[in-house]
């Protein structure tokens, strides 16, 4: 077996083999594999990325598993870079410190809680760690004097937390969940940690934005699973725990934000949103096929309006280096040819290339020093505040392409 990847044969959650493959994006690069200047003229290692659906646990997922080594090991990216979601994150600290939290004497882990915007926020409430595994992020985590373990989080890790911290009243798992193979045996390790009164809340893009106003692009190799309630449930159930709670939160397109616990009552919303998903027919094969049409359609569509406004001269770049966008530019065949620079915010990838496409990253700035006349906004989630903050290039003329579902003009 490769050391880097290997291929699963059966559903993560139930086991099932019998899978139907709903969606091929070919080969590409790992969406945060950004390279340095120094390693242009070198080959890329290339994955497939394709997308399968279970209809006995009605998850969508990835089979192709590249080693979380190589994704998660160095990482380029820092919930701080984003304004949006780090507000979000600490105003989900406070709301689970007010419902859940008793005495500064409560533990608060994190699970992935990358350079710690969330922790550090309420670390003089109670006592705070992070389960961080990228190295270079853990050390910007302890930089700001939140306890934090360099590991990937597991039933091993729980039992060695559970023997030095004690049992934890709040566990928390944002936009990480999506990203792990082995998730039963994370499960396994929230059973040893919460105690009658603990609770996990994790974050997950919800599978029904994804095929709906959201977009492909977000599949890439990080994330395995794409989740809903249904299938959700079928995991959860599994380990004598039970969803008592959700909500679907603005973030990341619609995410949903799932309470876990062992002896809590379980609120209408999650009858409620099994509904909705049964409505949306987030439970049927057929739904995701036609998915997948939409996708190719949307390909096509973009690709023919940059190549157009490509031909009549006009200059286009990229606004932010997110991961998804890595699945949208080489799914797309969108290179430096078309792309003459993307900006981001994170400091960390500026002098970098777009893996795949080899589009230079650069700082913000860049693009009041140049003349452009359309900018594609490959950070599209954050959509509103984003054109709200660019007004001023907005009125100079520059148009904005926004590309998924379907590309726009703003």
């Amino acid at each position: 077996m490769n050391k880097n990847f290997y291929k699963r044969t059966n559903c993560r959650i139930c086991g099932q083999s019998d899978l139907i493959k709903i969606l091929d994006l070919g080969e590409m690069p790992s969406a945060n594999s950004f390279l340095r200047e120094d390693e242009l003229l070198l080959e890329e290692q290339k994955f497939s990325l394709r997308v399968y659906f279970c209809e006995t646990c009605k998850l969508l997922k990835l089979l192709d598993v590249v080693s979380p080594e190589i994704l998660f090991g160095n990482y380029d990216y820092l919930t701080s870079a984003s304004k949006p979601l780090a507000e979000h994150f600490v105003r989900m600290a406070n709301e689970l410190v007010e419902k859940f939290i008793k005495s500064n004497d409560d533990l608060m882990i994190e699970i992935g809680g990358n350079d710690a915007v969330l922790l550090e926020s309420i670390k003089d409430v109670c006592r705070v760690l992070n389960i961080e595994p990228a190295k270079n992020i853990f050390e910007i985590s302890r930089q700001k004097k939140v306890e934090t373990i360099n590991e990937f989080f597991s039933k091993k890790l729980a039992e060695k937390i559970l023997e030095e911290y004690g049992s934890a009243k709040v566990i928390i798992a944002n936009n990480v969940m999506a990203h792990i193979d082995d998730i039963k045996d994370v499960f396994e390790g929230i059973k040893i940690l919460i105690n009658d009164d603990g609770v996990f809340v994790f974050e997950v893009h919800w599978v029904g934005n994804l095929i709906g106003e959201g977009g492909f692009d977000q599949i890439y190799h990080e994330h395995l699973s794409y989740y809903s309630l249904h299938s959700l449930l079928n995991l959860v159930e599994q380990f004598d725990l039970k969803i008592f709670d959700i909500e679907l939160v603005p973030i990341h397109g619609e995410s949903l934000r799932v309470f876990v616990g062992k002896n809590f009552n379980v609120s209408d919303s999650v009858e409620n949103f099994l509904n909705t998903e049964k409505e949306l027919e987030l439970n049927n094969s057929k739904t995701f096929i036609q998915f997948s049409k939409k996708v190719e359609k949307n390909k096509k569509d973009l690709k023919d309006l940059l190549v157009s406004l490509k031909k009549q001269g006009k200059k286009i770049v990229g606004y932010g280096a997110p991961a998804k966008g890595n699945t949208l530019l080489n799914y797309c065949g969108i290179d430096n040819t078309i792309l003459d620079f993307i900006t981001d915010t994170t400091s960390l990838k500026q002098g970098l290339y777009t893996p795949g496409t080899r589009i230079p990253i650069e700082h913000p700035d860049k693009i009041k020093e140049s003349e452009i006349d359309y900018i594609l906004l490959l950070a599209w989630n954050y959509a509103d505040a984003i054109l709200e903050k660019e007004k001023e290039l907005r009125e100079k003329g520059i148009k904005f392409i926004i590309p998924v579902p379907e590309p726009r003009v703003v």
